[in-house]
């Protein structure tokens, strides 16, 4: 069980991390025009469409597993609320976020057309609350330690 936890909190720590730094690198983005925004959304997208799925369902099964093996206790709660968490994230993410990455990712990043600011902004909307799930998917299952 032991391992499990190990596993599931390094998961939740390195999405976490991803998702905060998306967040703190929006402070910058939103500075920039879009075309060089979509310089750098495009080939990070296309990395993340590759990673984040395995990342993600590996984590979602290590808070089932820890849910499982500590059925019954209090920490189960914690290993629950993790699991309920990074659902609502990937739920958030495919309903919502993967559509907008694929409009954005359709633009010629030098010669992007008016409407892709639109997408833009309402990918930076959408992000902090991607990060706030993540986030404190992590804490939960730090809390399941205690």
């Amino acid at each position: 069980m032991n391992l499990l936890w190990i596993l599931a909190t390094f998961l939740a720590g390195l999405n976490a991390g991803l998702l905060f730094s998306g967040l703190l690198e929006g402070v910058y983005l939103r500075r920039v025009g879009l075309s060089a925004y979509l310089q750098m959304h495009q080939p990070r997208d296309a990395l993340f469409r590759r990673v984040m799925p395995p990342i993600l369902l590996t984590l979602m099964a290590c808070c089932l597993g820890l849910t499982a093996l500590t059925f019954g206790t209090g920490r189960a709660w914690w290993a629950a609320m993790a699991f309920v968490l990074m659902l609502a994230d990937v739920l958030i993410t495919v309903r919502l976020m993967v559509p907008l990455n694929v409009q954005l990712g359709g633009y010629d990043a030098l010669n992007a057309p008016p409407e892709g600011e639109e997408a833009r902004q309402r990918w930076f909307a959408l992000h902090p609350l991607r990060t706030g799930l993540g986030d404190l998917a992590f804490v939960s299952l730090v809390l399941f330690s205690l």
